[in-house]
């Protein structure tokens, strides 16, 4: 079975669906992107009954899935950003919020050397109170379908293995 852009990005909505919650489409923003995903997790210690809570957890992800047959780096860019300024506003940090993770995807036939550059130097960390309510943090990765490539910022390095995986299953 030839590699195909197409079903790696729905082989990879399947993927995310057990999970997360998927919303397709792009959302009215002209960009490339394939559908959203969100997962929230909230995670609890009690001390012998539930009203003695000893403490709490909040997760969250929100991924952005682009796919197009040529990425350059403007596209990428505003991807990224469009990422950020549609996350950040929906993260609600408190006492019990422990992270927040953006993830930026970029399924392409080919990803143009500038655009990997900006995918593996894009960068964004944000504490809240000093780390007290949490962080929030972007992940990027670009899946190069044609080379079989994937490449990744370094909090996203992850994501590595998951896309390797896809990809490799996709060629067999």
């Amino acid at each position: 079975m030839a590699l195909d852009r197409l079903s790696f990005t729905e082989k990879l909505n399947r993927s995310y669906s057990h999970y997360y919650n998927v919303e397709e489409g792009d959302a009215g923003s002209g960009l490339p992107l394939a559908f959203r995903a969100e997962f929230h997790a909230r995670d609890e210690g009690y001390a012998l009954i539930r009203k003695a809570k000893t403490w709490a957890a909040e997760s969250n992800e929100y991924a952005y899935i682009f796919s197009t047959t040529q990425l350059d780096s403007k596209t990428a860019e505003l991807c990224m950003d469009f990422a950020l300024e549609e996350t950040l506003p929906r993260i609600v940090p408190h006492k019990e919020h422990k992270e927040s993770y953006i993830i930026a995807v970029f399924v392409a036939d080919v990803i143009e050397p500038e655009a990997e550059k900006a995918i593996r130097g894009r960068r964004f960390e944000r504490n809240f109170k000093h780390g007290l309510h949490g962080w929030a943090a972007l992940k990027t990765a670009g899946v190069e379908i044609g080379k079989g490539l994937v490449s990744t910022n370094r909090r996203g390095s992850s994501l590595r293995k998951f896309f390797r995986k896809l990809l490799r299953s996709e060629k067999a």
